[in-house]
C-alpha cells in the first residue's frame, strides 16, 4: 500500500504557522486545532515543523524564558523529513522510526498536502497483519478439511485391485 492510500483514509488538515510567531502562539494554535504539530512557514515556503516534543525541548533548554518571548524560528525543528504520495507506507514508517519522528508531512508538487502520524502508519500496518493472519488461518483450516488423513500405510489402498490385474502382476 502507498502513502496516498492512507491519505485517502485520513483526511487531516495540515495546520501552519509563520516562523515569525512565538512559541506561545504555536501552543495556542495547536490547542485550538487539537493538533500535535504545525508546519512552520516563511511566506509560502515550509521551513520546519513545531511539535509537542519541541515544546518540551524549548522549555528545558530555556527555563528562564517565557514562551511568549521565544521566537518559533529558534524552537522549531528545522530539518523537515517528508514523504511523497507514491512512497510505500512501509518505507514511510521505516523512515519515521529511523528518524525517531511522529509526524510526517506529505509533499506533492512542492506543496505539503497531508500530514501522517506514526499512529496512522502503525494502525495501517496492524490492519494488514491482521488480514494476513486471517487469510493464513483460513488457508490452514481449508487445507485440513481437503487433505485425507495419512494415518494408514501407503500400501493400505482404499479399494482392491481387480484379481486379473493382480495375477498379471504376480505372473511377471
Amino acid at each position: 500500500m502507498r502513502v496516498q492510500d492512507i491519505m485517502k483514509q485520513k483526511r487531516r488538515v495540515v495546520h501552519t504557522i509563520l516562523a515569525q510567531r512565538t512559541v506561545e502562539d504555536a501552543i495556542v494554535q495547536m490547542t485550538e486545532h487539537r493538533t500535535s504539530a504545525l508546519i512552520v512557514m516563511d511566506g509560502e515556503t515550509p521551513v520546519g515543523i513545531f511539535t509537542e516534543r519541541d515544546v518540551l525541548r524549548c522549555h528545558v533548554a530555556w527555563r528562564q524564558r517565557l514562551f511568549r518571548d521565544m521566537p518559533l524560528s529558534e524552537a522549531m525543528t528545522h530539518d523537515l523529513i517528508v514523504a511523497q504520495p507514491d512512497d510505500l507506507a512501509s518505507s514511510a514508517m521505516a523512515m519515521m522510526i529511523k528518524a525517531d519522528i511522529r509526524h510526517l508531512p506529505v509533499v506533492e508538487d512542492q506543496q505539503i498536502v497531508s500530514m501522517l502520524t506514526i499512529s496512522d502508519l502503525v494502525k495501517h500496518h496492524v490492519g494488514e497483519l491482521t488480514a494476513e493472519l486471517h487469510y493464513l488461518q483460513e488457508y490452514i483450516e481449508f487445507s485440513r478439511q481437503e487433505r485425507p488423513a495419512f494415518s494408514k500405510s501407503m500400501f493400505d489402498l482404499p479399494y482392491k485391485l481387480p484379481d486379473a490385474h493382480v495375477r498379471s502382476v504376480n505372473k511377471g
